[in-house]
């Protein structure tokens, strides 16, 4: 992690797969007693870098599958997965950032499997897609993938288990690596910010 860190430059996106922060208690991190976020703000700002960190949130009795976004030291929010799965309660923030690489969506988990959240994003203006799982990549992951940034015409980074893909929006594997946890994205003109906050309307 700290090779990857010295590595960092300015404007670079820092991605953190779920397994590397796990549970995240916010009651804890509110009262003080966890310094988490904290933490990874100080980061945010030391390295003047994007961070997203993929975290299993617990709000009381509830869990959520959330990735959790900084730029510069700076909380950006919180996106959720919107599907309920493996036991996850379902998530209302679907969201899309500011970046310099550009306008920037997240999905999280099997989200990526619906278009209408695919379409959400498109409408919305991003130009690049985050997605973030816990899996390891099957070749049926890969040929989604691929698809819908074909389909909707945007760059997508892939954060697996085992290995990241950027996919260009004619759907070819531009790059992938498997001991990397860095993703740079720099060909996407910055659009206005947008916030999608509320639950994502379905597309017919």
């Amino acid at each position: 992690m700290t090779i990857a860190f010295s590595r960092a430059k300015k404007g670079d996106v820092i991605c953190f797969h779920r397994s590397v922060i796990g549970r995240l208690d916010m009651k804890r991190e509110l009262d003080g007693d966890d310094k988490t976020v904290l933490s990874l703000m100080r980061l945010s700002a030391a390295t003047h870098t994007t961070l997203f960190c993929a975290v299993r949130a617990l709000t009381d009795e509830d869990r959520y599958d959330s990735v959790i976004a900084f730029s510069d030291g700076k909380l950006l929010g919180v996106s959720d997965r919107i599907s309920p799965r493996a036991g996850f309660c379902e998530g209302g923030n679907l969201r899309c950032y500011d970046l310099p690489c550009g306008r920037t969506g997240i999905l999280i988990g099997n989200d990526f499997e619906y278009p209408e959240l695919w379409r959400a994003l498109a409408l919305a203006g991003c130009a690049l897609c985050y997605v973030f799982n816990e899996k390891k990549l099957s070749p049926l992951d890969e040929k989604l993938l691929s698809s819908l940034s074909f389909i909707y015409g945007i760059t997508t980074i892939a954060v697996y288990y085992d290995c990241s893909l950027l996919f260009s929006p004619d759907g070819c594997v531009r790059e992938r690596k498997c001991d990397d946890t860095r993703n740079i994205a720099d060909f996407c003109e910055t659009r206005k910010p947008k916030i999608l906050a509320s639950k994502p309307r379905l597309f017919k």
